[in-house]
């Protein structure tokens, strides 16, 4: 290694392993990094400033598993431009080998069913196919496929990037339960989760539940429709989708054509994402033999009567009807949807006074204080023994904080009062934490806002760097992190963060990267950069419920949603739990997703109602 190759390892830069005296063949191809750490690094900044995972980082150095990163220290780091580089060279190689190889390499591309590309989580089709030759177990090509077999086979380990779902053990759960409660085999699960075997699960230990199936265009067509929903859970029979008629749906937004306007409003630009998202489920639901018929209809400002629109003679027979936005409207929909007996589902709006009396009525967007009351009960889920430091912003305390001391107090559970600030001695926070090795740290700030995040942050980085005498110690956040996570993306992973929220997805996600693509392929832009992204909203909830309704059968639409409070079916930014409100309301929706930044760079949703 020459000097300038040296001083660059000094300032903590990328050096490329070169060949020099000694060095082996062996070592060349296994193309690592040498890194010198500097002052204050972490595990994410690294997979940050070389783009590798954390995993990756401590395979290649399994040392740093039980001991923290030092100043001064060596570590290896896979150098990706090279391993990409082999890949290719051994792919040209396959496709312009012998005719054994050009066979073997065209089946593994155009591996496909129904024109779409099958990514499984197994290896490449091949490798399967040899895994499968020497096992009687079920492999994950004849599931696919519905061949059968007598049991499952293992197959090779996953990283964290193909989990799909974080799952917490609970006390009493096993192997069995849990692969059977997500609708995978046990082999999957615990080829996710290679330190696991069948009879040692322990309550508190986190599991990497892998993509059952991830499914993505075969080619850049415009004309490939996106389908990223893998197979309902075991609970739910596969139904026959309707061979009668095609499906009637009608879709009432607030476009406001008739106002000149040159540039469109924000809500006016919302309602075209949200039309767009809308097409796309439509497309795809088509491209897999679903037949609908959908109407559009522009219902205008909250001025104008919706009585145009309803009074059509088409309306009287539709299956479902999707919107309005404004209240006024929404009052009227609600109305003609009980007097025709016809689903009405609500994207937009809360608080919907109508929904206690009418049972047709389906309310998307989760109520505030429902939010607040699903992520205290999934904070005790998922920290059974919480020493909660609350962090209290002088004149503020948000609601979430007053309901969770409330129930703190009910449970005989103790917590800690600190004023947010920064001139307080770190050592009284520290003395307040738990030591007892069962127990769960957790910081929250009494105020949601970002000046409150961005002052305190420091503050909460000190007492997570001294944790040698305490219990595991986290930050637990609000909805609103996620739009800070960029402008304190560092902070908030080394903080091991988490937080609730009633919709979540992240741009690597497999599922919302293929349609992140199918939209900006379609509409020749991407989606606005807002929380939630329209189009995925619109995206989520057309192919939800008419899914969901088109695989009814000989049920009539009344019979069918009414069991729709057990119905599961993936989605990409919004949950959906159905609960009924009363014996004779409407159905409200209850889900609300964790969001878990760690520490080493991968973050995770964790679903409790799939």
């Amino acid at each position: 290694m020459g000097k300038d190759d040296t001083d660059a390892q000094q300032n903590g830069q990328a050096v490329p392993l070169t060949k020099e005296k000694g060095t082996t063949d062996d070592e060349l191809r296994n193309g690592f990094i040498h890194h010198t750490v500097q002052a204050g690094e972490t595990i994410y900044r690294l997979t940050i400033n070389y783009g590798v995972t954390g995993e990756e980082i401590y395979q290649a150095n399994p040392v740093l598993r039980s001991e923290p990163l030092k100043a001064g220290q060596v570590v290896l780091i896979p150098d990706k431009k090279s391993q990409r580089d082999e890949a290719e060279a051994k792919e040209n190689a396959r496709a312009t080998g012998s005719e054994a190889e050009k066979t073997a390499y065209a089946d593994d591309k155009k591996t496909s069913k129904g024109g779409y590309k099958i990514k499984g989580a197994y290896g490449s089709r091949a490798e399967q196919t040899e895994r499968d030759d020497k096992s009687d177990g079920e492999s994950f090509w004849s599931r696919l496929f519905g061949k059968k077999k007598k049991t499952d086979t293992p197959s090779a380990p996953l990283d964290d990037s193909m989990c799909e779902h974080q799952h917490v053990v609970v006390k009493g759960e096993t192997v069995y339960s849990i692969s059977r409660y997500y609708g995978i085999t046990e082999a999957m699960l615990l080829a996710a989760n290679p330190t696991v075997t069948a009879g040692n699960l322990k309550r508190g230990q986190v599991l990497c539940i892998p993509y059952r199936i991830d499914l993505e265009p075969a080619s850049d067509d415009d004309d490939q429709p996106v389908v990223v929903t893998p197979p309902d859970t075991p609970d739910v029979t596969p139904a026959v989708p309707r061979q009668d008629q095609p499906l009637q749906v009608a879709l009432i937004l607030p476009f406001m054509l008739d106002e000149n306007t040159v540039t469109p409003t924000a809500d006016q630009a919302k309602m075209v994402e949200f039309y767009e998202g809308f097409l796309l489920a439509v497309d795809s639901l088509r491209d897999s033999g679903v037949s609908l018929e959908l109407y559009v209809f522009d219902s205008g400002d909250a001025s104008r009567s919706l009585s145009p629109i309803l009074e059509k003679e088409e309306m009287a027979n539709m299956d479902i009807i999707f919107g309005p936005m404004h209240a006024p409207h929404v009052a009227q929909a609600a109305d003609f949807s009980r007097a025709h007996a016809i689903p009405l589902v609500l994207p937009f709006s809360r608080g919907v006074a109508q929904l206690a009396g009418n049972p047709y009525l389906w309310q998307v967007n989760a109520d505030p204080a429902v939010i607040e009351q699903e992520g205290i009960t999934h904070l005790l889920e998922l920290f059974p023994k919480p020493n909660v430091l609350f962090f209290q912003t002088k004149g503020v305390t948000d609601s979430f904080c007053t309901h969770l001391q409330r129930e703190l107090d009910s449970r005989g559970m103790a917590y800690s009062t600190f004023p947010a600030d920064t001139t307080s001695n770190v050592r009284p926070f520290m003395e307040a934490c738990s030591r007892d090795d069962d127990a769960d740290n957790l910081l929250i700030l009494t105020s949601s806002d970002n000046a409150s995040l961005a002052k305190m942050l420091p503050v909460f980085q000190l007492i997570m760097r001294d944790t040698a005498q305490v219990a595991d110690i986290h930050l637990y956040g609000y909805p609103q992190y996620q739009t800070y996570a960029t402008a304190h993306s560092a902070a908030l992973y080394e903080l091991d963060t988490w937080y609730h929220t009633a919709f979540y997805t992240h741009p690597t996600r497999p599922d919302a990267a293929a349609l992140s693509r199918k939209f900006t392929r379609m509409y020749g832009r991407d989606m606005t950069a807002r929380y939630p992204r329209y189009g995925m909203l619109g995206f989520d909830i057309a192919h939800w419920f008419l899914r969901g309704l088109a695989h009814r059968g000989p049920a009539p639409a009344e019979a069918v949603f009414a069991g729709m409070t057990t119905y599961r079916c993936s989605t990409v930014q919004t949950g959906f739990s159905f609960n009924r409100v009363g014996t004779t309301g409407g159905y409200t929706n209850t889900s609300v997703y964790v969001v878990h930044m760690r520490p080493d760079g991968q973050i995770f949703k964790v679903d409790f109602d799939f």
